[in-house]
């Protein structure tokens, strides 16, 4: 069976990608899924929050996209059941300038993921558009998005899909934009503004937008104990939202 593949970029910042993808992953793990994690971002989040130390020297994706390493070297199992991880390090910046050096560097990413042994990859790109968020657009079949709502993070999205378009184009037609996850959300008595923005989003995105992820304390505690949240707080409102939006990727076969 072929693997879903999802990459999850943003072009406006930190808007809780990474949460998602650690969040999703431990769920879909919980479900059964065999679910492979790729941390792409140099400052390497999704790593320490699945419970592995980034400065501890291991084979990490900047080595396999080298070819110095293959991708089962890198592979490591995390706290989260049924979830592997694909680890980054802070090295990651000075590799992906080695790669840019490199003939067909974004071909790399989708050779090494043709044949993996997961039902589901998820690839947490660096918080702004860069050489390996077009390398894991490359690479996927599926875009899931993040964003606050606010004016300011809508107005990443034309960014990510002018993007998507181009990569498109140029490497892989069948790339989509799959999904856009509203998150950090207040209650609706936060403001106006809040509620303007939600609007506007399910306006211009209609049957895009997942079910909404509140805000919470205890994602930042989550990340403090290098736990995803539906392990650290299976009960916590925003782990119930982030079970619903896997209920949505289920349900349009996207995992």
């Amino acid at each position: 069976m072929t693997a879903s593949i999802i990459a999850v970029p943003t072009a406006a910042g930190s808007a809780g990608k990474t949460t998602t993808v650690v969040s999703l992953a431990a769920i879909l793990g919980q479900r059964g899924r065999r679910v492979l994690v790729i941390d792409g971002d140099p400052q390497a989040t999704a790593t320490e929050w699945l419970g592995v130390d980034p400065e501890e020297p291991r084979v990490d994706i900047g080595a396999v996209l080298l070819n110095n390493a293959s991708l089962a070297a890198a592979t490591i199992d995390t706290v989260a059941p049924g979830v592997q991880l694909v680890p980054a390090s802070p090295s990651l910046d000075g590799d992906l300038i080695e790669l840019g050096k490199v003939l067909g560097p974004e071909q790399r990413l989708p050779r090494v993921l043709r044949d993996v042994g997961a039902d589901v990859v998820l690839i947490d790109c660096p918080g702004a558009i860069s050489p390996f968020t077009i390398y894991a657009l490359v690479a996927a079949r599926a875009v899931l998005t993040v964003t606050q709502p606010t004016m300011k993070e809508l107005r990443g999205l034309p960014k990510l899909e002018a993007l998507i378009t181009d990569v498109q184009d140029a490497y892989n037609e069948r790339l989509v934009l799959s999904g856009i996850v509203p998150c950090i959300v207040p209650a609706a008595t936060a403001g106006k503004l809040y509620v303007d923005a939600m609007a506007q989003l399910r306006t211009a995105y209609d049957g895009l937008v997942t079910p909404a992820i509140r805000r919470t304390t205890r994602i930042p505690e989550a990340h403090s104990h290098s736990t995803p949240l539906p392990l650290h707080a299976p009960s916590d409102p925003a782990t119930a939202d982030y079970q619903a939006v896997a209920d949505w990727l289920v349900e349009r076969g996207l995992v």
